[in-house]
């Protein structure tokens, strides 16, 4: 084969590559872009958790805040990127040394057709007390295709390991939050 002929096929499978994402999801990619508060907190001070002579159970709260849904639109190239490196992100102070934290959070999207899809985040698992924002990014693969109303029902489910225990001794179940949002015709 001649080097042109190889530079054509170079360029044919890079424009291939190149148009990919926009053969996939068109010219704008419809998202959803959730975020909320979580804090997860003790009464007891780190000090005061590793003085204790016995292991008592400390008491643990879990409160939810803050919760907003935005809508709005990306390019494809954008739309893939995002959610390839960044499609959750956690941010906020943790107290590891007080106890170690799960979050569970579940995502239960109903869409304009009446489908149900359901997945499941684990954002910052391991890490201890103390508030945190969460936002995530929901798309095409999350049942995301459509103009229309969307119910979003958020399901958080907290375990906690305080220090000189194995295994969690606390479970917290936050109540659901419904949430509602309209992806605009012609978006």
């Amino acid at each position: 084969m001649n080097k042109t002929k190889a530079g054509i096929i170079f360029v044919v499978i890079v424009a291939a590559l190149a148009l990919t994402p926009i053969a996939i999801y068109g010219t704008e990619v419809d998202v959803a872009q959730v975020s909320f508060n979580l804090s997860v907190d003790s009464p007891l001070s780190t000090a005061s958790l590793s003085d204790l002579e016995s292991l008592q159970i400390p008491s643990f709260t879990a409160n939810l805040s803050n919760v907003e849904i935005g809508v709005s639109s990306m390019n494809p190239y954008e739309y893939i990127l995002t959610r390839n490196t960044a499609r959750t992100q956690v941010s906020g102070e943790t107290n590891e040394g007080e106890a170690i934290v799960e979050i569970t959070i579940t995502f239960n999207l109903t869409t304009p057709s009446n489908t149900n899809v359901v997945f499941v985040l684990t954002p910052g698992s391991d890490q201890g007390t103390g508030d945190r924002n969460i936002v995530t990014l929901l798309g095409p693969e999350d049942g995301i295709t459509t103009e229309g109303e969307f119910h979003l029902k958020i399901t958080i489910t907290v375990k906690i390991t305080p220090p000189g225990f194995n295994e969690p001794v606390v479970d917290i179940a936050l109540n659901p939050v419904d949430l509602t949002f309209t992806i605009p015709t012609g978006s």
